[in-house]
């Protein structure tokens, strides 16, 4: 991929591979501890502004000597990425065979997405929330990023001959102002779209939404391009002090939003993201003027080796932190360190395969290089190529049979949730009429009418919860989290539909403790509620959720000072029957509904008769 390669000895400008290793050191960082560089992620953003630079720079050089083609700049491209990308990947699915095989059992839509250049808008259909990540998410959620970059490259030449066009008659820098303009116009769509509350995943996402840091990029990169000699230089040399004292500054600004700048916060989209975008564009501006010689003094052994490495280290991190957790190798003492171990050394054995298979370093003795090129095949390549081999069979044969059918049996309890709950009213007052005033039939009584708020769990299990709780009104959703069960629990409140008990079944799809902005949502939602209602909250169960003990904890502390939360141990009954859980680890199947649908029932009648008796 371009942004992850030099760009020739040539015109190179020093430095970058620095950036370059800033950039994957953030974005590694926060794949390992997300709750910790919660801003990691905007790594993701230098190297977006890192592509349309080198992507400009580089096209303004081949055009200047007549060597620019379109076959010729698609057929690079592929060289650059597809090799590193289906070693990975072919890798990866033939590994998952034999260790995790459901988590590919269904992997071929994903991986055509990610080969056809279309991974965002595919896991946007798919609802995976990359700050939310789900046990079923994928070793290769990574790779949206890839989607909107390849995207990026296929209209490339029609946006590099706009600028020929422009530059033509108006003039190059004319050229590179027309770009920033237009990324500083396709900026605002971002926080245009922003609503508060919303689920940020169509936005961080959305080539709509982060194609401004390509735009800006390409425009620094023609500014950069239309300068001669090489050499970059932007103004006099007076005021230098100032320059150096803005690189420390945007730096310091850099480690800083890296550490704390939430990728769930109102103001990242509103303006947070644009502000680093720019800043980015800054630095980079910054290590390219040779006058400084800050790229020349970031050119040191370790950081070039990082730059020159960071393709291959962006490929392969998920898949290894994905499979660490997966497999539960996180309780390890010091297990971030054997995953970054892993990383290196995949990245190095698929970056020598690389190339092996272009033939990328020339033999100095033809006979000694075949019969190194022979031994490397043999020890180091062959249980790669073995893997691969499993991999390709793997995407051959996936099916979609299971996650279809999860699919079709939540779009099938939606509907007959919402068929449900018309009548639920009615039922519930003609059942209510039948009860008497003694102690079962009082729980009973209450027990009629309840209001169920939840997530896909309780939509799958919708239809066994209505057996159970004559009337009830059960709203679940896919991926809905707690602050999304906020205006679930108002609507039924306006609506005189909450009754005196209610269920939550809420905690799935993310954290909701650790952060205020989390317990926030919670204390909110026990507040539309009331102290006066009966509260039967739902506890969850997924291994892989990062986040399953902390919900839970925190779940208890919250049964423990409110007196009307009780807590269904869902967690506990389901960690004795995996049998009861559908190919996912997470949703119930058939028997594990019913199952889900007699505990929060028998949990309910335990509470309310031993209230009754006081």
């Amino acid at each position: 991929m371009k942004v992850f390669q030099s760009i020739g000895r040539q015109n190179r400008i020093a430095g970058l591979d620095a950036l370059r290793a800033l950039a994957i050191v953030g974005v590694t960082l926060f794949h390992m501890f997300p709750d910790t560089i919660k801003g990691g992620y905007l790594g993701v953003s230098l190297f977006f502004v890192l592509t349309g630079f080198l992507l400009a720079f580089t096209s303004v050089k081949s055009w200047e000597s007549g060597s620019f083609g379109v076959f010729r700049y698609y057929g690079k491209r592929i060289k650059r990425i597809y090799p590193a990308l289906l070693i990975m990947m072919l890798t990866t699915i033939g590994a998952f065979h034999f260790l995790v095989p459901d988590v590919i059992a269904a992997i071929r839509p994903e991986a055509e997405s990610v080969l056809w250049g279309y991974n965002n808008w595919w896991q946007i259909e798919q609802n995976a929330d990359y700050f939310t990540r789900m046990a079923n998410a994928s070793p290769f959620t990574h790779l949206w990023f890839l989607g909107i970059e390849l995207q990026y490259y296929l209209i490339w030449p029609v946006l590099f001959f706009i600028y020929t066009l422009w530059a033509s008659i108006f003039g190059k820098r004319s050229g590179a102002v027309f770009f920033a303009l237009l990324g500083l116009a396709a900026a605002t769509v971002m926080p245009l779209a922003y609503k508060p509350d919303m689920d940020v995943t169509r936005l961080y996402y959305g080539t709509d939404t982060r194609v401004y840091a390509l735009l800006l990029g390409s425009a620094l990169g023609f500014w950069r391009g239309a300068k001669k000699p090489a050499g970059l230089r932007f103004g006099s040399d007076s005021y230098s002090w100032l320059k150096y004292l803005a690189f420390a500054g945007i730096l310091t600004v850099t480690f800083t939003a890296f550490a704390v700048m939430d990728g769930q916060a109102a103001s990242t989209y509103q303006w947070g993201m644009l502000v680093m975008t720019l800043l980015f564009c800054w630095l980079i501006h910054l290590v390219a003027d040779n006058r400084l010689e800050l790229g020349r003094g970031l050119d040191n052994p370790l950081l070039g080796w990082i730059g020159r490495r960071s393709y291959g280290i962006f490929l392969w991190q998920y898949p290894v932190i994905f499979l660490f957790n997966r497999m539960g190798w996180t309780k390890w003492p010091e297990y971030w360190a054997l995953e970054l171990l892993a990383i290196v050394l995949l990245t190095i054995w698929s970056d020598a395969m690389v190339d092996f298979l272009l033939q990328r370093k020339k033999p100095a003795i033809g006979s000694s290089f075949i019969v190194a090129q022979c031994v490397f095949f043999l020890i180091v390549t062959m249980p790669g190529v073995a893997l691969m081999g499993y991999g390709s069979y793997g995407i051959v044969t996936s099916s979609d049979q299971k996650t279809s059918e999860l699919k079709a049996k939540l779009e099938a309890q939606k509907a007959a949730q919402e068929e449900a709950n018309a009548r639920a009213a009615a039922e519930a007052a003609e059942l209510a009429k039948k009860q008497q005033e003694n102690q079962e039939k009082l729980v009973a009584q209450q027990l009629t009418g309840v209001a169920c708020i939840g997530d896909s769990v309780l939509l799958g299990a919708s239809g066994d919860v209505r057996k159970v709780l004559p009337g009830a009104i059960v709203d679940g959703e896919v991926s809905r989290y707690v602050g999304g069960g906020i205006p679930v629990a108002q609507s039924l409140a306006a609506q005189g539909r909450l009754g005196k008990v209610v269920v939550v079944a809420l905690g799935t799809n993310g954290p909701i403790a650790g952060q205020e902005r989390y317990e926030a949502q919670t204390r909110e939602l026990l507040k539309i509620l009331g102290s006066e209602r009966k509260i039967f909250w739902v506890n969850i169960y997924g291994p892989s959720l990062t986040w399953q003990d902390t919900n839970n904890e925190y779940l208890r502390k919250v049964a423990a000072t409110h007196s009307n939360v009780t807590i269904v141990d869902w967690y506990s009954e389901v960690s004795k029957h995996p049998e009861w859980l559908s190919r996912d680890g997470i949703h119930p199947n058939d028997d594990g509904c019913a199952a889900y649908a007699r505990i929060i029932r028998e949990c309910m009648e335990r509470t309310l008769s031993a209230k009754a008796a006081q």
